[in-house]
């Protein structure tokens, strides 16, 4: 009998490790569904308009060089100089010394069948000065030749034009300018706007220009800054409870409100912490450039719950064929391979459940039918199995036991640690206090077949 006792325990690895590939398959779906609402947003972003940033405005001053280059030509006694006129373009970038940008989020959410995708439209104004030196600074010759200024213009950078809805003429040091499409800057695929702007006299002493403008902006999930003031002051607002805060600025913390009714956060950002001033020669892509946003999430992730629960189930099976397996050795019962199998198989059936139907409804619903649906079914069938109801209901409430364990750990990410430390602590002391006058050794005595309860006709 000794030999039966191990190659049932044999049997029940075995099956532990076969009804991995169910889970794996489930676990695959999810994955699956979770690619397919990436999918959807990318679909949506591409016939909408997708996440934004804004950057600027700069202001931008063109200016070319002239110079004449003597150049000996011709060989021995044809030697001789020629001239040539040579010119060379260059652009001026000038930060606003103040920056100030308010903008309010409303949100909507845009479906694609079953998936769903948050949407946002804002409503920005955007208002601040620039400090001009004298001569625009008097740019350095390169060649040694002559400065000619060319029209200036400011350039805004706003990553996908197909969502501004609405936005104002600039108002330029009191005059009323209109935009262009096109943010003109050496920065590769980059959309935006600009306005060309009137010539300021070069030979005038530093000047003082405010600028005003608001923008009307769509865009899906996230909302992106790029701090192009010397001293950048952004205040965000939205009635949206789900803010996440990203990128290499986090906004003032005494200036956070996050409630039921929205939140509110304001970004202070100096140019001496940020690569903007340095990098607008040199940098080609707006990604270089330091920024910060808002993400506007989804307080419950389906998919991203489903994927996490579906990593404790090869625990659960262990653990419930672990239990089983108390119940043989304590009440001295044997249960078949087959029946082990078929409460695992409906352990696995919790999983997809709780996808399919989180679809649909509430996760916390979709959770406690999942939750009912397997429990009640294993808790029946377990009834037959030990021949006895009251240890079917014992099997079936220790379950959900687990099951409402697990709902804590996954609405509690930052403490789901010790949560489950302390879970599996509790599990392994129950089980050890239940076998502590269990003589081992004699277990190899012969098991008695559970009888199915008699059932009235």
């Amino acid at each position: 009998m000794q030999k039966h006792f191990w190659i049932k325990i044999v049997l029940i690895a075995t099956l532990i490790v076969l009804l991995l590939i169910p889970l794996g398959m489930i676990d695959g779906l999810i994955h699956e569904r979770s690619y397919r609402q990436q999918e959807v947003v990318a679909d949506i972003a591409a016939s909408s308009a997708g996440s934004q940033h804004l950057f600027g405005p700069v202001l931008v001053v063109p200016y070319t060089e002239r110079w004449t280059e003597a150049i000996e030509t011709g060989t021995g006694s044809d030697k001789k100089k020629e001239s040539f006129d040579r010119s060379e373009d260059q652009l001026l970038y000038f930060l606003p010394d103040q920056l100030n940008v308010e903008a309010s989020l409303a949100t909507e959410t845009k479906r694609r069948g079953l998936f769903k995708v948050r949407s946002y439209v804002s409503d920005t104004q955007v208002h601040g000065s620039f400090k001009l030196p004298q001569n625009y600074g008097s740019p350095q010759p390169r060649h040694k030749g002559r400065i000619e200024f060319g029209s200036p213009y400011a350039a805004m950078a706003i990553a996908d034009m197909r969502g501004v809805l609405e936005t104002s003429p600039l108002e330029w040091n009191g005059q009323e300018l209109g935009f262009e499409q096109g943010a003109a800057l050496p920065v590769e695929n980059v959309s935006g706007m600009h306005a060309d702007l009137p010539p300021q006299p070069v030979a005038e002493g530093p000047a003082a220009l405010p600028f005003r403008f608001s923008l009307k902006l769509r865009g899906l999930e996230q909302l992106e800054f790029i701090p192009a003031g010397k001293q950048t002051r952004v205040a965000l607002t939205s009635s949206w409870p789900h803010p996440s805060y990203y990128g290499r600025f986090l906004p003032d913390p005494a200036s956070q409100e996050t409630g039921p009714q929205g939140f509110h956060a304001d970004w202070a950002v100096n140019a001496l912490a940020s690569n903007v001033a340095a990098g607008l020669g040199s940098c080609r892509e707006i990604r270089c450039f330091d920024a910060f946003g808002v993400r506007l999430m989804d307080p419950i992730n389906i998919y991203s719950l489903s994927d996490r629960a579906s990593k404790y189930a090869f625990l659960f099976v262990c653990l419930s064929f672990g239990a089983i397996f108390l119940f043989e050795v304590l009440k001295r019962l044997a249960v078949h391979p087959a029946q082990y199998a078929l409460v695992g198989l409906a352990l696995a059936m919790f999983f997809l459940l709780l996808l399919s139907l989180s679809e649909h409804i509430e996760f916390s619903l979709a959770y406690a039918i999942a939750t009912a649906a397997c429990t009640g079914l294993i808790g029946y069938y377990l009834s037959a199995v030990l021949a006895s109801a009251r240890r079917g209901l014992a099997a079936g409430a220790m379950l959900a036991g687990l099951f409402a364990a697990l709902y804590g750990l996954l609405q509690s990410e930052d403490n789901s640690l010790v949560l489950g430390s302390v879970l599996l602590f509790a599990l392994l002391a129950l089980t050890m206090v239940a076998t502590r006058r269990v003589d081992w050794y004699r277990l190899t005595a012969p098991y008695t077949v559970a009888a199915a309860p008699k059932t009235s006709p």
